[in-house]
């Protein structure tokens, strides 16, 4: 095995009912796989690094933890897995079947798992055995079991009236003494009468998001994690704003009236994380079920608003720099409206939800800023062309050393196999009795020499190919992507995304263009008619 790291793995799934499993635990899953690491003397000599995660399925990869690996795996910073069993690793067996037999073999990582005594380097050019595939495979039938059991308990606990969602509405908590009542929270409660009596004024969504702001009310995110006691750094690092869309969920919201609305949404595939949204007519509500806070009659009257309106077939506003123009204050990807005459404008939808802000205030054309970039790319351009020309001359050096190295190594190999079949001479003239013992191991001696010189100089040819090989993929970027783009006239969509990261703009009109290529940031500073 090359130079690397071992990474352990672990993980825990109260899905699973790991919980419950001392043996299971992520305590007892880094011992295992450290005493594994203990008993393997050529495991002992590497790096130890352990990735880990905790509370989420092994039906998905999207796991913190595992991420964390697979990031560090492609740059080529660990060269060994282990797990205490493969269901750690993940409960898909498609997903499992991927990594051990195409990824993990492609990319030179081996895997070991501890408890079906499986280790990648013993199936080496062959395919792994048939148990371990079937076991893989009842590891995702379990855990696909399991969901769709607990899908049936949880949804004969809602026909039955009783509150079995982990999360609660706004406005609402679960009963400490019976988890499965609701019960208002006043203070809560007020402002969602305050947002429908706002509705009844006449306001629209962004104008009642404005007064709300204004008053500085705080938004559900941060009145549940008051409740919950959370001191999480993005609620330190900035004010969190109401959102139109967090207006409409509660103006729509059946909860308020009392009722318990369910079955909204079935999962595309058993296991998955993906949803589908049910037709409004297969909702399934149960009414009555817990205090309300609006009156239906208010309700009522506030529905017309939302599912009387005909839908209209807008079509897509297509343009370069889609998804990449944000506004510097609050972080927020500045959103486009077409004008008269088909102009298009960016602004920061959160300018108009409160009046003491620093947001961009004033519209922004996007001729005006694809012509900036435009010029802006132009001069990376240039910069790139320098740079390219450096880059392949250090290339054509390199390569003219890796090729000098790589003859000075063939000749050592070939010097050491000429200097070993002389000792075999040797050695067989001595038996003949060609030469004395002492003669014999003068001459042993010298050619042993003369194989230990020419080792070192192959250890040294070797390291040097290392070397060289190493700064020829550091320099691997593909310049010509960038430069394909010269001569063009104005920005494309594809332009945009081989040239830009994201583009920043403040209330003072600075862009600030954050290059793919680079993490320094190009400024450019723009006053607008």
């Amino acid at each position: 095995m090359s130079k690397g790291k071992i990474a352990g793995y672990y993980r825990l799934s109260i899905e699973d009912g790991d919980i419950k499993a001392e043996s299971s635990s992520i305590t007892n899953q880094r011992l295992l796989i450290k005493r594994y690491i203990a008993e393997h003397p050529i495991l002992a000599d590497y790096e130890y690094c352990e990735f880990y995660d905790d509370g989420i399925s092994g039906t998905t990869m999207n796991r913190p933890g595992m991420q964390a690996m697979l990031a560090q795996i492609r740059q080529k910073e660990i060269r060994c897995v282990i797990v205490k069993d493969l269901s750690r690793f993940s409960r898909d067996y498609i997903e499992l079947g991927t990594y051990m037999e195409q990824i993990f073999p492609f990319m030179g990582i081996r895997f070991i798992s501890i408890a079906e005594h499986y280790d990648s380097q013993n199936y080496i050019g062959k395919t792994a055995d048939l148990d371990i595939g079937f076991q893989s495979l009842l590891a995702d039938f379990y855990c696909k079991d399991i969901s769709e059991k607990v899908k049936s308990s949880v949804m004969a606990k809602k026909n039955q009236g009783k509150y079995a969602t982990g999360s609660t509405p706004f406005g609402f908590e679960k009963n400490g003494n019976n988890p499965n009542e609701l019960l208002i929270v006043q203070e809560e409660a007020d402002i969602i009468r305050h947002i429908f009596e706002l509705s009844l004024s006449g306001k629209n969504l962004t104008q009642i998001c404005r007064v709300l702001n204004d008053e500085k009310i705080m938004t559900p995110l941060e009145f549940k994690n008051l409740r919950k006691k959370q001191n999480r750094k993005e609620l330190q690092q900035e004010r969190k704003y109401w959102q139109p869309g967090i207006v409409r969920n509660m103006l729509t919201n059946e909860s308020y009236i009392g009722n318990m609305v369910y079955n909204k949404s079935v999962q595309a595939e058993v296991g998955g994380s993906r949803t589908i949204v049910k037709p409004r007519e297969e909702w399934k509500v149960f009414e009555n079920h817990h205090p309300a806070i609006i009156s239906r009659k208010v309700f009522d009257e506030v529905q017309g608003k939302y599912f009387r309106r005909k839908a209209v077939d807008r079509k897509p506003i297509l343009y370069a720099l889609k998804g990449k123009v944000y506004c510097v204050y609050c972080g927020r990807r500045l959103k486009i409206m077409k004008l008269a005459g088909g102009k298009l404008f960016y602004y920061c939808p959160n300018q108009k939800l409160n009046s003491d802000n620093e947001c961009v205030s004033e519209s922004i054309s996007n001729e005006v800023l694809e012509r900036i970039v435009l010029e802006e790319i132009r001069v990376q351009m240039t910069g790139l062309a320098d740079l390219k020309i450096a880059r392949d001359a250090v290339l054509e050096k390199q390569r003219k050393i890796m090729k000098q190295t790589g003859r000075a190594a063939a000749d050592a190999e070939t010097e050491i196999s000429e200097l070993t079949e002389r000792k075999a001479d040797l050695l067989g003239a001595y038996h003949a009795g060609k030469y004395t013992r002492e003669q014999y191991m003068e001459g042993r001696k010298q050619l042993d020499q003369q194989i230990s010189d020419r080792r070192k100089k192959l250890e040294e040819s070797e390291k040097q190919l290392d070397v060289c090989d190493n700064l020829l993929k550091a320099n691997a970027r593909d310049y010509g992507k960038f430069l394909q783009y010269a001569g063009f006239e104005a920005v494309t969509k594809e332009m945009a995304d081989a040239f830009i990261d994201r583009i920043d703009i403040s209330r003072e009109k600075v862009i600030d263009i954050h290059w793919t290529f680079s993490k320094e940031a190009g400024s450019a500073e723009v006053v607008l008619q």
